[in-house]
């Protein structure tokens, strides 16, 4: 506290007049006040902006942003009521009693769609699914594409078959492919199955492996060796065939894909007859499973070996294709990979092939391989060249080369047909092979036809009965 001094004035006044002053220390002090009080103004100003407003005015900007949010609220709902997309008719059950179904076709685009190839030549490439020849029928509700046995042609995806599961693989620009010259598991149900007899009574080939054929390979897998006395493996696992006169035309069937689908596999497996020759895929989830099914059954089996095509990726034949760009070695590890899956095979059946089928470099390892192994081989026919069979005849490796593709569309009108241009091959070649997958409608139309087949006339064989008897050209 400052200090104050009484201080006496003298003079003539009657009354004493007092001074106060201060100390020296006075404006010093009070200029300390100053300063304490300008420093709560500053603060007071540095306060939020938001406390410092009128309350009136926070009312109203409250207000504004409430009144927003409400009006955005009611036009964004106008604009779903009136713009959005109306509710979807109901659709009728499209199932048939067959168990096949029915699916709406897209229109054409106006002013056009596809054009039908010339006789004998190819598709041409076109934009959207690719429409199956035959497809069509009478009777059929118009705007309805009519689905064969479960299989409409534009529900046919290609597929990369991968280990482990299908992963669909969509053509660049939506261009439609063949059928068959493609990777392809058509949409079928169990229901389309329905009704194919099942052949009892049917006599088991031998056990496998006989462990005279085979060897421990690098992994520990058993891998197909020919035996010390001579005995191949093509030979040990094929299905007997009694002596038969030479002068009767032989055709052989050869069903593949087996193991991509269970109900289409086990109703191949035991519908059709033990001569009919079945091909088991490499990505099947346990091939040597059906393996087992299959020779128990009475049916040879072979290994499908995919292999790269010219026209990838509308061709993909998956991660287990033997393919031109790899190396040898690369190529040769992945054909033991196969070879090891499964025992008992008589040998391999190729698929694709447009592109490492003509790579003669790399195609020569994996056929003294197979030979070497005492495995027979079958050109699937789909690379076009022929090379595969002339190399193959060049290094004496046993074959086979499949003649016809008897459901590249799967109309019972194309299949029968297909089965009557391989009975008149058998007849003017002597001998002849067709192949197909285990669709419906070619296990109905295949058992139909082998039923109506005299065996004085023309007889079925096994695939392995026909090795080396075709003419290679």
């Amino acid at each position: 506290m400052p200090s104050l001094k009484r201080r006496k004035k003298g003079g003539d006044d009657d009354d004493d007049e007092e001074e106060f002053d201060l100390d020296e220390g006075d404006d010093e002090d009070e200029d300390d006040d100053d300063d304490a009080y300008d420093d709560d103004d500053d603060e007071e100003e540095e306060g939020s902006a938001w406390e410092r407003m009128d309350p009136q005015r926070k009312v109203l900007i409250i207000s504004a942003l409430a009144g927003g949010l409400l009006l955005t609220s009611i036009f964004g709902g106008a604009a779903w009521f009136l713009l959005g997309s109306p509710e979807p008719a109901p659709v009728a059950d499209p199932r048939r009693p067959d168990g096949s179904i029915a699916i709406p076709t897209t229109p054409p685009p106006e002013g056009g769609g596809l054009t039908p190839p010339a006789e004998g030549g190819a598709p041409p490439a076109a934009e959207g699914p690719a429409v199956a020849k035959g497809a069509a029928a009478p009777g059929t509700t118009p705007g309805v594409e009519r689905v064969v046995g479960g299989v409409s042609s534009s529900q046919i995806a290609l597929q990369n078959e991968g280990v482990g599961g299908l992963a669909v693989a969509t053509a660049p620009g939506g261009a439609g492919q063949d059928p068959d010259r493609s990777r392809v598991i058509p949409f079928t149900t169990a229901e389309a199955y329905k009704g194919i007899a099942w052949i009892d009574d049917v006599e088991a080939l031998a056990r496998v492996p006989d462990l005279a054929l085979v060897e421990k390979g690098p992994d520990g897998r058993d891998m197909p060796i020919v035996a010390r006395n001579g005995t191949r493996p093509m030979d040990a696992y094929a299905r007997p065939m009694p002596e038969v006169d030479a002068s009767i035309p032989q055709f052989a069937i050869l069903i593949r894909g087996i193991g991509l689908s269970r109900t289409a596999s086990i109703t191949a497996i035991k519908s059709l007859p033990p001569e009919v020759s079945m091909v088991i895929s490499p990505y099947a989830r346990d091939p040597g499973d059906w393996v087992i099914r299959a020779r128990l059954a009475g049916h040879e089996v072979f290994m499908g070996l995919p292999m790269e095509s010219a026209n990838f990726p509308f061709e993909d034949a998956g991660p287990l294709a033997l393919n031109s760009q790899k190396q040898v070695e690369d190529n040769m590890r992945t054909l033991r990979t196969i070879m090891g899956m499964v025992p008992g095979y008589v040998g391999f059946v190729s698929r694709f092939g447009s592109k490492f089928g003509v790579a003669e470099g790399q195609l020569k390892p994996v056929f003294e391989e197979i030979k070497g192994r005492g495995l027979m081989f079958i050109d699937s026919g789909e690379s076009g060249s022929g090379a595969m069979a002339r190399i193959a005849a060049e290094l004496e490796l046993p074959k086979a080369v499949v003649n016809i593709q008897i459901d590249r569309t799967p109309t019972e009108d194309e299949i029968a047909s297909n089965l009557l241009r391989l009975g008149a091959l058998a007849r003017s070649q002597s001998v002849a092979v067709g192949m197909g997958d285990p669709y419906p409608h070619t296990i109905r139309e295949l058992k139909n036809w082998l039923a109506a087949q005299q065996p004085t006339k023309m007889r079925l064989v096994p695939v392995s009965a026909i090795a080396d008897r075709q003419i290679v050209q």
